[in-house]
């Protein structure tokens, strides 16, 4: 388990992190800027907290009052940057060796061989980095990094700069290790699908503080404050017209809800895939939810779904994310009359983070 309650000036402002890292595979998540990187760096002994304290497994492997600063090797975390770092004039083999004899460890041939198979890598162990696809010059760093037994993956951004195919199959294949092997990671990004795909659990991280933290289904679906559904592209509606049963949006529709609005919540927000597209060509019972009439404004394809942008009769826009075949089946154009649902159990009440 990963503590820390550090801060550090980053760019003009200042920084604080509190954190209790109790799952296995932790998704740090925000926008480029809000200090993730430096987080990771600042664990893995690479970048000194100002102020604060870190344990790992109950073990202080920094503290600044105490004067405790662990070395990055003796902290044996096992740290991936977007950059590979692999050294050009080293064949591949000698590239993982090389983790090996930093950290003191016996080299086993058996073992280097044994990790390269399971990365995929083994037939390229005599080659020089440049030989390689960045996808294998990314297996080939991890590889150096799993022979020396880390006690956790610290990862920053390290399939960002690969193709979505190859990005994808090792994103799969790091969970996959991770899991197998029971080694606690921490994953660093601002690729919803990675948080998706990767995450347990999911660290929200703006402005230099932890914005929110929990179950990835939770933080996802179910966001606590409204800064966290605006980084997950939330459709949000300010509640200051509101009863007991609903609310009405600035356009003038009224929305009901599910459950009742609480004195410190002060925002309703959907799920753009939630927000239903009604067939016109389909009988539909009398029970459904806040129903809105009015035209497509705009569609924008995506590789899984098309954005359409909705425009109500009274004026109110919405985004909602449409399956391809549905915009296919219904004949979705822009100027094209639609019916929309907005589920009352899909809409999630949420608070401005307080400072």
């Amino acid at each position: 388990m990963i503590q820390a309650d550090i801060r550090k000036n980053i760019g003009g402002f200042n920084a604080h992190f509190a954190l209790q890292c109790q799952s296995r595979r932790i998704v740090l998540f925000g926008p480029s800027g809000s200090g993730k990187s430096t987080l990771l760096k600042m664990v893995a002994g690479l970048c000194l907290p100002d102020q604060g304290c870190i344990t790992v497994n109950n073990r202080v492997i920094f503290d600044r009052d105490q004067g405790v600063d662990v070395p990055v090797h003796l902290r044996r975390f096992g740290y991936l940057p977007q950059d590979y770092t692999l050294f050009p004039n080293m064949t591949v083999e000698e590239n993982i060796i090389y983790g090996l004899r930093v950290s003191k460890i016996p080299f086993d041939q058996n073992r280097v061989v044994g990790m390269a198979s399971k990365l995929g890598i083994a037939a390229k162990l005599q080659c020089r980095p440049s030989e390689l696809s960045g996808g294998q010059q990314q297996r080939a760093a991890l590889a150096r990094i799993m022979l020396i037994d880390p006690r956790a993956l610290l990862l920053d951004e390290p399939f960002s700069a690969l193709d979505r195919q190859v990005r994808e199959a090792l994103r799969d294949l790091v969970r996959d290790l991770t899991t197998d092997l029971k080694i606690p990671t921490l994953l660093v990004t601002h690729d919803i699908e990675d948080a998706h795909a990767f995450g347990r659990e999911i660290m929200i991280i703006k402005d230099g503080s932890v914005l929110e933290y929990g179950n990835k289904k939770d933080v996802l679906h179910s966001p606590r404050f409204v800064e966290t559904a605006r980084l997950f592209d939330f459709q949000v509606f300010p509640l200051d017209r509101c009863d007991s049963t609903g609310f009405k949006t600035p356009g003038g529709e009224y929305l009901t809800l599910s459950s009742t609005i609480r004195p410190d919540t002060q925002y309703a927000c959907i799920r753009p895939e939630n927000i239903m597209v009604l067939r016109e060509d389909k009988a539909h019972s009398g029970d459904l939810e806040n129903v809105v009439s009015g035209k497509v404004f705009s569609l924008h394809p995506r590789s899984a779904h098309v954005k359409i942008t909705f425009c109500s009769l009274k004026g109110e826009e919405y985004s909602i994310h449409a399956p391809n075949h549905v915009v296919d089946v219904m004949n979705i154009h822009p100027g094209k009359k639609i019916r929309i649902s907005l589920k009352k159990e899909s809409l999630i009440l949420c608070q401005r983070r307080k400072k």
